[in-house]
């Protein structure tokens, strides 16, 4: 049941919804394409329009795991990577104290649990375990969705965990009402890394209601330092973004959007990139980046026919040059896909049924004079999914898909699979002010393509079955007049998990989720205050999953995050922002893993328009208010008796300073 309802709201009116957790239900079902190309069917307003910029976090239709966060937000906190992303999102952590290493963690689950797009583009497959398979830009970012848990079947096959779908800005997002031509220019300063970035952006109308995008930025710092002062050695960075995107109306009822997403960060790394320098873990020159080409179409013919299609092409790269034992290996993984579907909508129900496809190639070659090591996957799946309102206070969500895999992977091995994902769900409007919801979901994976780094030795289990995810949810959730409140209880299980039995690919076992999500917030005037809770409990044969569980997930201590946004005028807004996760004593083996210490977190912002429209904003943030020293529980933290398996702490106190400027 998720209903991807995108709301308009301009940076005061969205402070109460600057959390996870402080969404309402739309009333009426949303199509998820539909989601994705806006201005298919309302160009007219987004043109004229700034505030639609949002961050969504979405779950089954009702669930608490619904939120709606304005990007202006993240220019408050001057995002610079993931962790800046998600940074409010008590349900979602961010492990990796650089953007190199960083990986996303949903209820525990590894981003490699989940899938994840930008622009309907799929970004396949696992670079390296040592470090993070997900680089993007949040300066050019116009909404993120994410899916918590396997849910409605237009999430795409094998979301075992979710998904995750990020979605670029065009050429209207950014003009001024009445303009046909504009520019943008950026800078930022950061003191934690004596780091700077620059971005420069033009944008206009090339035709009428066709918009082109050409958006560039620079990034470039130091060392990061902790919170003790102490620098990690290897973590500078140096990184170019371009994005170029012509999009909009060809007709009243057609629209299409064709766009370059590339990013690439260079830099003198350490082989394995979240641990710490050692005699095992040497530096290198890594090279790597990302190309992503994406044509979206969408067609309007009536109710019944709302066509919605998608063609993409994803090069990842990884290179590490020159390693002292290695030599150069030099990968990618080249991702080819498509995806159709038509949205029909009847008085009483909305129905989604389509199509997609998905081939990835994993292709590395390496210095010890093997040739190059070859994977190939391909997954097609049929899918339908329809939103029922059977009377005004009770819906009936229900849906499926069926997915064929293939793979042929780089030791001449033949694997398929096939299976049903179905789903179910019941929204029940009980009162004017209270929800309740329920619902369950399937989701099959069948063999993918190995991780990058290692598909030229190691090998898959020939008799290794398709993995199979099972998410239950149910919660309920309240508003009146100010106040907002929900909660979401979840038990997800994970059969026939894929894992590492030494240097073969096979089941390991079973994994089993549960926990709950809630939440609290209240807005005056000028003011909102809000409050918000996740636990998880990911187990792999009833034992916590570890740091060293890679590729699966890992354990977090209880999260919670809170937030007050204060605006004493229209021109001028003030934030404090604080997470704190409680000690984690439940490890897997306390002889190796050790407890993680709980920590708290704070960030502050202000942010000034000196000018009306917005052409001029100055922004300031710090964060890490008090320069904690501490490390994320998603971060890898040690390995006790290992010399090599050792993490780095988070980065200490940053003061980031930012001026933006539009003509």
């Amino acid at each position: 049941m998720n209903f991807q309802t995108v709301f308009k709201l301009s940076p005061i009116a969205s402070a109460l919804l600057l959390a996870p957790q402080f969404s309402v239900a739309a009333q009426s079902t949303a199509n998820e394409q539909t989601a994705g190309h806006e201005h298919a069917s309302s160009y007219e307003q987004t043109a004229n329009s700034q505030d639609v910029e949002v961050v969504e976090v979405l779950g089954q239709r009702s669930r608490s795991s619904e939120i709606n966060i304005s990007i202006d937000d993240l220019d408050k906190r001057q995002a610079q990577d993931l962790n800046d992303i998600f940074r409010q999102e008590s349900e979602i952590s961010v492990g990796g104290s650089s953007g190199v290493s960083q990986k996303i963690y949903v209820r525990g689950l590894e981003d490699t649990m989940l899938n994840i797009s930008i622009d309907g583009a799929e970004q396949s497959g696992s670079l390296f375990h040592h470090q993070g398979r997900l680089s993007i830009e949040p300066e050019l970012l116009k909404q993120v969705e994410v899916a918590a848990g396997a849910g409605r079947a237009t999430n795409g096959p094998g979301a075992l965990g979710g998904a995750i779908r990020f979605e670029t800005k065009d050429a209207h997002d950014l003009l001024h009402p009445g303009d046909k031509f504009g520019a943008q220019v950026k800078a930022g300063y950061y003191t934690n890394n004596n780091g700077y970035k620059g971005t420069a952006s033009l944008f206009g109308e090339v035709a009428e209601d066709i918009g082109l995008l050409a958006s560039f930025s620079y990034v470039d710092g130091e060392d990061i330092e902790d919170g003790k002062g102490y620098e990690q050695p290897y973590t500078a960075l140096e990184q170019k973004i371009a994005l170029l995107k012509l999009s909009g109306q060809l007709t009243d009822t057609q629209y299409a959007s064709i766009s370059y997403d590339y990013r690439e960060d260079n830099g003198r790394r350490l082989n394995r990139p979240h641990f710490q320098p050692s005699f095992k873990n040497e530096s290198l020159n890594q090279e790597a980046d990302r190309q992503t080409i994406t044509l979206n179409h969408s067609y309007r013919g009536g109710e019944k026919i709302n066509i919605d299609s998608t063609l993409y092409k994803t090069d990842n790269r990884l290179a590490h040059k020159d390693h002292p034992r290695w030599g150069t290996t030099d990968g990618s993984i080249n991702t080819y896909g498509a995806k159709i579907s038509n949205t029909a909508n009847f008085s009483s129900n909305t129905l989604i049924f389509g199509a997609d496809y998905k081939q990835d190639v994993a292709e590395l070659s390496t210095g010890s004079g093997t040739g190059k090591a070859e994977d190939k996957g391909t997954v097609f799946g049929l899918f339908i999914q329809d939103d029922w309102h059977l009377t005004q206070a009770l819906t009936l969500t229900a849906g499926a898909r069926y997915d064929w895999y293939e793979l042929k992977d780089s030791h001449a091995l033949e694997l398929d699979a096939s299976g049903f994902s179905p789903n179910v769900g019941l929204d029940f409007k009980a009162t004017n002010d209270l929800s309740l919801f329920a619902s369950y979901a399937q989701a099959i994976r069948g063999p993918q393509i190995k991780e990058l780094y290692v598909v030229d030795y190691k090998v898959n289990d020939p008799n290794r079955k398709e993995e199979t995810a099972h998410n239950t949810e149910l919660g309920a959730k309240y508003q009146y007049q100010n106040f907002v409140a929900g909660v979401t209880f979840f038990y997800s299980k994970i059969e026939d998990v894929v894992g590492n039995e030494g240097s073969t690919i096979t089941n390991i076992g079973d994994l089993e989720n549960k926990g709950a999500t809630a939440y609290l917030g209240y807005s005056l005037e000028d003011i909102s205050a809000r409050l918000s809770y996740s636990q998880s409990r990911p187990e792999l044969n009833d034992v916590p999953l570890s740091d060293n569980d890679m590729n699966i997930g890992t354990s977090v201590g209880d999260t919670w995050v809170a937030d007050i946004a204060y605006t004493p005028t229209h021109d001028l807004e003030f934030g404090w922002n604080a997470k704190f996760v409680e000690r984690l004593t439940d490890v897997a083996d306390p002889a190796v893993n050790p407890e993680k210490p709980g920590y708290g977190v704070h960030d502050l912002y202000a942010q000034w328009l000196p000018i009306s429209d917005e052409e001029l904003i100055l922004t300031l943030t710090v964060k890490n208010v008090f320069d904690k020293y501490y490390y994320d529980h998603a971060s890898y933290s040690q390995f006790i008796g290992s010399e090599v398996a050792k993490g780095y702490a988070n980065a200490g106190r940053d003061f980031r300073f930012n001026v933006s400027y539009a003509f």
